[in-house]
This record gives structure tokens, C-alpha cells and sequence, in this order.
């Protein structure tokens, strides 16, 4: 953990998030497009056209885009990771509050919105968590109340209702849980010092591969999960996934579009495929569903999972195009797919 801190500290040079457009929604597909990161920014740094670089010059450091993403592609500014992951050290009841609140209590945030619900899950399912959210009630800034709301549903919806009542308060100011202060760092270093059992600090690292990016809050919490359940192997956890249709063949258009490469499509032998998903990686974000060519992912649907990692979603009936060996539908009876079938009728004519 004291590497993981290093880094972001030599990195906090440049200090806002940082985008990886090759997850970005918009970036490698035309049937669905996104806009998250620019309706929430305060300060209008993303590019309305989407053809510019984000003008870092006038970022607040808010992170409200890291937030709103669709598909977590933009990763959290180096000083808000730290805050984070330092605060991730905490033990039992948590306390979140805006720093707008009348009574600062416990961790202050500038805004409850920067936290995704990700993080929010892997506080919670580490004892209680406490959101102070009087204050956000009466916020002037409607875009980010609804962003918060977004979060603490899916947040919800992720615990199921025994485990949010169990790890989840939504409290009034007069009703938030004892006193508690920001994490600093010296305090940090000294928990560090009393070593022995594993720590919540190597098991961050773990999770986190040393490695700050869009998806590091994902990958905390998929560790927590699998923590959790290797003590109650009757847990489950709700994600929201691409249904699969029957009338899938397996052509791989999802998997070859999703923009975190969640979907894998493996050709077992002729005749059959499955489709592989890694709900860690699934933000929902609906490519998937946009662009498909045949209409075989319908919806996304709640699903009960017992972790976070690798399962198959569908087996499918598919044969191989007689031109190029493309995946296509078991009923076409010339043998061809339809990208070979109108070679053949250009050459025709």
C-alpha cells in the first residue's frame, strides 16, 4: 500500500482525473453515444465535440465526472485516490459528509456525488457506512442530486435490501453516528506499523494491482466479494447484465464493442459457442444491447451473483460461414454469412 501511495503521489504532478478514451462509450461504436462527462462537469472541461483533448487547466479537481461515467473510464485524480483509499483503512462505522453540512462530521467530501457507488459498496460491506445526506437535500445543484441518487440506487439494488439495512444509513445531521476525522497520513503509517495479520492495506494493494486507474474502485470491491464469500457461500450480490437471447449465434460483435472487454465469445467446436461475462468489468453501460446486429440482447437484466469474477452468461448454436468462417445463424441454408453473401452478389453484377 505505501507503493500504491508513491505512485499517485509522483503522479499528482498532474493532478485531475485522467480519461482513457478507449472505454469511452462514444469511442468505437455510432448506435449509442454518451455525454455524462460533459452535462456534469462544473467547469466545461470535457469537449463538447468529443474532438479535443479535456482542458485540464480548468479542472476543480471535483471528480463528478469520474462519477457519472457510464463505463468507468475516467479515473480518479491522484489527491481524491489517496483521501480514498486511505479512508478505505478505517474499521467499523463510517461516516460520509458534505462539506456543506452544518455539523462536519466524520469523512467531509466536497460533494457525496464524487463517490461511486462501487466505493460506497466496499466501504459498507466493510462494517456500516453512514451518508450525512441532510444537506444534500437542499443542494442548488440538481445535476448532482440526481447523480447521487443514481449511485445510492445501484448501490441498493448491488447490496439487496437485508444487506443495505444492515451496512447502509442514510442519515439526517441530527441523526449521523459518532464523531469521526479525516484519515491524514501519519495516522495512516502508523496502523501500517502494527503488522502481523493480513491488512485491509495489502488487501487494497492486491486489489488494485499497484495500480490507479477507472477501474480500481471495481476491483476493490470484487476482492471484498470474494472475501465474503468464501465465509457465507450463501451470499449474493445484484448486477445488472445483458440477457442473451436464443436466436444468438455467437458473432462476437459485443464482445469485439464492449468497452471494457466484459464479454468473451469462445468457439467450443462447431456447432456451438458460449459467451463468457466478467460482471467486475459490466458498468451496464448498454453498448452491448445497441450494437447488436440481430436484436439477441434485448435487455439487461438484475441478476443474483455470488462474486464478481468470470461465469458464462449463454451457450449458443452457431455454424461457420463456408467463406470466411464467420460465426453465423444455424437456419441460413446457402452456407453463407451475410457479409460474404453480398460479396457474392456484388461479383453478380
Amino acid at each position: 500500500m505505501g507503493f500504491l501511495l508513491n505512485v499517485i503521489e509522483k503522479s499528482a504532478v498532474d493532478d485531475h482525473p485522467l480519461a482513457n478514451l478507449t472505454h469511452c462509450v462514444n469511442r468505437n461504436q455510432k448506435h449509442l453515444s454518451c455525454s455524462a462527462c460533459m452535462d456534469i462537469c462544473p467547469k466545461g472541461v470535457y469537449d463538447k465535440t468529443q474532438k479535443t483533448a479535456p482542458d485540464w487547466n480548468a479542472c476543480q479537481n471535483c471528480d463528478l465526472c469520474v462519477t457519472a461515467c457510464a463505463t468507468r473510464c475516467i479515473a480518479p485524480s491522484p489527491t481524491n485516490a489517496k483521501r480514498h483509499l486511505l479512508l478505505a483503512q478505517k474499521q467499523g462505522e463510517i461516516v460520509i459528509s458534505c462539506r456543506r453540512s452544518e455539523k462536519k462530521e466524520g469523512h467531509l467530501e466536497e460533494c457525496l456525488a464524487q463517490l461511486p457507488w462501487e466505493f460506497m459498496a466496499y466501504l459498507a460491506l466493510g462494517g456500516r457506512l453512514t451518508l450525512n445526506v441532510k444537506a444534500c437535500q437542499s443542494c442548488p445543484h440538481e445535476d448532482c442530486r440526481e447523480l447521487l441518487s443514481d449511485q445510492i440506487q445501484k448501490l441498493r439494488r448491488f447490496l439487496g435490501a437485508e444487506k443495505w439495512e444492515k451496512h447502509v444509513c442514510l442519515a439526517q445531521e441530527e441523526e449521523a453516528a459518532a464523531m469521526q476525522t479525516d484519515v491524514d497520513r501519519r495516522a495512516f503509517f502508523k496502523s501500517l506499523a502494527h503488522g502481523g495479520k493480513k491488512t485491509t492495506a495489502l488487501v487494497i494493494s492486491e486489489a488494485t494491482g499497484s495500480k490507479i486507474d477507472a477501474m480500481v474502485y471495481r476491483r476493490m470491491l470484487a476482492r471484498r466479494v470474494k472475501e465474503i464469500a468464501a465465509q457465507d457461500q450463501a451470499c449474493s450480490f445484484t448486477m445488472t447484465l445483458p440477457w442473451i437471447e436464443k436466436t444468438c449465434y455467437g458473432c462476437g460483435i459485443c464482445a469485439l464493442l464492449c468497452p471494457n472487454r466484459a464479454l468473451e465469445v469462445d468457439e467450443e467446436k462447431e456447432g456451438r459457442r458460449t459467451v463468457y461475462i466478467t460482471p467486475q468489468k459490466c458498468t451496464g453501460c448498454g453498448v452491448c444491447k445497441a450494437v447488436c446486429r440481430d436484436g439477441c440482447i434485448e435487455e439487461l437484466c438484475a441478476a443474483k451473483l455470488p462474486h464478481l469474477d468470470k461465469l458464462i452468461l449463454a451457450k449458443v448454436e452457431s455454424k461457420s460461414c463456408e467463406g470466411c468462417g464467420r460465426a453465423m445463424p444455424v437456419n441460413k441454408e446457402d452456407g453463407m454469412c451475410i457479409i460474404c453473401r453480398q460479396k457474392k452478389k456484388g461479383k453478380a453484377k
